[in-house]
């Protein structure tokens, strides 16, 4: 018997395929945007934001937060070390200056992606795909 494995064709898979594509797309195309500012990947994005707005923390303290491998969290933040934008006292990490700056660098970028995309495809599309979104959301919501 050959059955396939493929999931059913609903508006709710359509929304999630659709989501996960765009996910996809802007994830990458947000990294592009912030390695200019020498925070390499999204990860370590969020590892200098996590510091600066909550202080000095233990790896196991960050990846928990973050809810991400240990292993990852703690590769990152050995390469953020490398790079001089975080630096150990003990067990907590911290960000440095030049941390600071490039989460500042990384953050202006947020504005440009963003512009980008609606350029790309469009003002009007753009508003009818966060409308249609927002819908589907709410229709799933209320069927929940």
């Amino acid at each position: 018997m050959n059955v396939s494995m493929e999931a059913p064709r609903t508006p709710q898979h359509d929304l999630v395929a659709m989501t996960a594509a765009l996910r996809g797309t802007l994830m990458q195309r947000v990294e592009q945007g912030i390695q200019s500012s020498g925070l390499t990947s999204y990860l370590m994005y969020l590892v200098a934001k996590r510091l600066v707005f909550a202080g000095p923390q233990a790896a196991g303290e960050l990846s928990a937060q973050l809810r991400q491998n240990p292993r990852a969290t703690e590769d990152t933040l050995q390469q953020m070390h490398a790079q001089g934008l975080a630096a150990r006292d003990g067990e907590a990490w911290q960000i440095t200056p030049a941390g600071r700056k490039a989460l500042v660098a990384a953050n202006d970028t947020g504005t440009d992606v963003l512009d980008d995309i609606r350029n790309a495809i469009g003002a009007s599309a753009c508003d009818a795909l966060v409308a249609g979104m927002r819908r589907a959301v709410a229709a799933l919501n209320k069927a929940a």
